[in-house]
């Protein structure tokens, strides 16, 4: 968010020479070798292995100042010293930039990107447009340098484009318009590359010109795989701009392309107070930064003293001024400090929630927890955030959801009882949570509902009963995804040795369409309190596709065990049912089957009956012509 000045004569020296585009071979112990090429999934930038990640690193100085400070010996420093994951190539546009030599510059930046992927640093190639604010003003130029760039790199893993670094002095919508006219030209050369582009009011999501980020929210770049950009600079931009990114961090994908300690003048004295709060909120929700700058300018938010880039040590903290120091703290730590954090009151719990970080666990004491209990905090892969207590923990809601993990991915739930709202625990856009031994029961509605892509969550060795209390049939135990549609995601949804029932006003378990891969194994079902309402005579009704439905034994059914049905085209296939033990005793419906398959066909929608599933009491294992193999 600066004008960047010359501090003296023009640095031209560089120790590095251009090379050609490498083939990529990256060690399997670097950023890159790790992730693999990343991709943007729902709100998160997710590696190859679907799972979200959080990029830590620098940014580069204008490449026509101090192209000096980006050299073997502090490449190096930062790939193995800092362990940074991520280099952004800062080259300005005008200003001595680009727009002077363009081949010079293009070569440049291809020179950094090879280097970066040496290291298995991922390349951010910025296009550093500041003045004139309107990118469509560079557009020609940009269209030209980033079809350069990506059709040499396009066979790598590493790349990043950010397309307009700080627009200003132009509306939303004429950003959105430039960047619908860049995508294309990228993808044209490079369809898998992650694109960035920057928000009004200086990447501010449009605080600094009067704006808010819901001009984003409700216009978005009509674009796949893109991510927004926002900036801040601590020491200027404080409760304002944190409130405007806390909003738009659960609607839309994005990424910190640059800040500092200090002033949005990137000098001045460093306020860490502020830039932690920051940085814990972006860990929380795993959003990636570079901080601004890897020189030796002679401003506090360049990390290195001055004369620091006429030498070849980088490395330690020696050379480092105090934003130096703490930045690079802040890259190395990875592992966030964790506290157990003991409750026992309605209010404690809710502060809990919203003050939690990775690694952190929440103690419940016994007793009655009264409200509505909600939290956004994401924990990690190798930290999730866990929720725990005995049964006697519980939470009594008057309505709504008990629990809601609202965005709230890597989250494990242990223990609890959750009793007396709408619906007891709701996981929604939220991967990686794990429901392990809580009680649920006493509800108008689900007990447990997966919904809005909340993929690969897990609910295990649990209790649900008494549900759907309001008798519309709307009581399912397990709820996965959503009815009417196939764009809830909420794939790979693992149901495991729980028990579910009696008094469930529902399926046990609805898999509902548009939902896929999931696994349903070891489970007790009793069906006492089915009412037929809402078509509810089974213990799982199959509308998603490709579930596994093993070793589960139900007792006590209206009509049927287990049901597929096709609500959407395409959709209720692949099934496969084995090991199940289902007793129809008592049953009064039509069918009184076992497995009741709506849907087969063996060309177009198979379902895979094992002869492993066992029936007694009920009219056959399967409704007519249904192969049973």
């Amino acid at each position: 968010m600066i004008h960047s000045l010359v501090a003296g004569a023009l640095l031209a020296v560089s120790t590095l020479v251009p090379t050609p585009a490498q083939t990529q071979a990256v060690a399997d112990d670097t950023p890159v070798g790790r992730n693999g090429q990343l991709h943007v999934c729902g709100t998160k930038l997710c590696n190859e292995r679907n799972e979200p990640v959080q990029l830590r690193g620098m940014s580069t100085h204008g490449l026509q100042w101090y192209a000096n400070c980006v050299k073997t010996a502090s490449l190096d420093a930062l790939a193995n010293d800092w362990k940074a994951d991520i280099l952004r190539i800062s080259m300005y546009v005008q200003e001595d930039g680009y727009e002077t030599d363009p081949e010079k510059f293009t070569n440049l930046v291809n020179t950094y990107i090879e280097e970066a992927t040496k290291r298995g640093l991922y390349a951010l190639v910025d296009w550093h447009q500041l003045d004139p604010g309107d990118p469509n003003e560079n557009l020609g130029l940009a269209k030209t340098f980033f079809t350069e760039i990506a059709e040499r790199h396009k066979d790598k893993k590493n790349i990043i484009y950010d397309i307009a670094n700080e627009p200003n002095g132009v509306s939303w919508a004429g950003i959105k318009s430039y960047a619908e006219q860049m995508v294309p030209v990228i993808r044209a050369k490079d369809p898998d590359g992650v694109i960035f582009v920057g928000t009004h009011g200086w990447a501010s999501l449009g605080v600094s010109d009067g704006g808010s980020e819901a001009d984003v929210i409700d216009d978005p770049v009509n674009a796949t795989n893109l991510m927004y950009t926002f900036h801040f600079y601590a020491a200027s931009h404080q409760q304002e701009y944190f409130d405007a990114l806390s909003r738009a961090a659960d609607r839309i994908p994005l990424f910190v392309t640059e800040f500092g300690t200090q002033t949005y003048t990137g000098d001045g004295g460093n306020d860490f107070t502020w830039s932690q709060k920051y940085l814990d909120f972006l860990e929380s929700k795993q959003i990636g930064w570079t901080n601004w700058n890897f020189s030796d300018d002679f401003r506090s938010g360049a990390v290195f003293k001055e004369g620091t880039c006429s030498g070849e040590d980088f490395t330690g903290t020696t050379m480092l001024k105090p934003a130096g120091v703490w930045i690079r703290d802040h890259i190395r730590n990875r592992t966030a400090s964790t506290v157990t954090t003991d409750v026992s009151t309605s209010a404690e719990l809710k502060a809990a929630l919203t003050a939690a970080k990775p690694g952190d666990t929440i103690k419940l004491a016994d007793g009655t927890y009264t409200g509505n209990f909600k939290t956004t905090i994401d924990g990690t892969s190798s930290a999730p955030i866990t929720l725990t207590g005995s049964p006697n923990a519980v939470l009594q809601a008057g309505g709504g959801y008990g629990l809601h993990l609202d965005g709230a991915s890597y989250w494990n739930v242990k223990g609890i009882t959750v009793t007396g709202g709408q619906k007891g625990i709701m996981i929604d856009g939220a991967t990686h949570v794990t429901i392990d031994g809580v009680t649920v029961h006493g509800l108008d509605m689900e007990g447990v509902h997966f919904r809005n892509s909340s993929t690969y969550g897990v609910i295990k060795n649990s209790r649900i009963y008494d549900t759907g209390d309001d008798g519309r049939g709307m009581g399912e135990g397990v709820y996965v995804g959503s009815a009417g549609g196939t764009s809830d995601k909420s794939d790979h949804v693992q149901i495991l040795g729980n028990t579910i029932g009696p008094d469930v006003g529902g399926e046990a378990v609805d898999l509902k369409e548009g939902t896929t891969g999931g696994l349903v194994s070891g489970n007790s079902f009793d069906g006492r309190g089915l009412t037929g309402a809402n078509y509810d005579d089974s213990w799982i009704d199959v509308k998603g596709n490709n579930y596994v439905i093993e070793n589960n034994t139900g007792k006590n059914t209206t009509n049927n065990g287990y049901e597929t049905h096709t609500q959407q085209s395409g959709w209720g296939c692949g099934t496969v049912f084995r090991g199940n033990t289902s007793d129809l005793t008592g049953a009064t419906g039509s069918g009184r089957y076992a497995f009741n398959i709506t849907n087969y066909s063996a060309s177009s929608c198979k379902v895979t009956i094992d002869r492993s599933n066992t029936m007694t009491g009920g009219k056959a294992l399967t409704n007519p012509g249904i192969p049973v193999t």
